[in-house]
């Protein structure tokens, strides 16, 4: 039984054996990585489009590097904006206040896309 979806790639042609190459698995350099790291920092930008999606820059000290640096993320509409506990926007947000959250980094070779999944303002009443 295990033989048999070669049997039937071989009949219908190679273009399907690229398609099972590249479900089962291939080089590890091509593949997309990801990972969920905390965010936690000062808001350095924001960019809002008209949707309400965007991109924010945070600064925040990096232990790797030892100093301060800033990184940009995009935000989508789907990801989690609170304020003080209540549901906001990007727009919403303030250069210069603190935030922490949760980032999707993706990489795939020496690309790399940081996506916001949660941001969390805490603003003093």
């Amino acid at each position: 039984m295990r033989s048999w979806p070669r049997v039937v790639a071989l009949v219908v042609g190679p273009s399907v054996l690229a398609v099972l190459a590249a479900s089962v698995g291939g080089c590890g350099d091509d593949e997309p990585t990801f990972e969920v790291v905390p965010l936690e920092g000062k808001v350095e930008k924001i960019e809002v489009k008209p949707d309400g999606s965007g991109r924010i820059t945070v600064s925040y000290y990096s232990e790797k590097h030892k100093q301060e640096i800033a990184g940009t993320g995009t935000v989508t509409r789907e990801t989690e904006i609170m304020i003080n506990g209540a549901a906001a926007s990007l727009r919403d947000i303030r250069e210069g206040e603190q935030v922490h959250g949760e980032v999707r980094v993706e990489k795939k070779g020496k690309e790399k896309k940081q996506i916001a999944l949660r941001i969390y303002v805490d603003r003093a009443k």
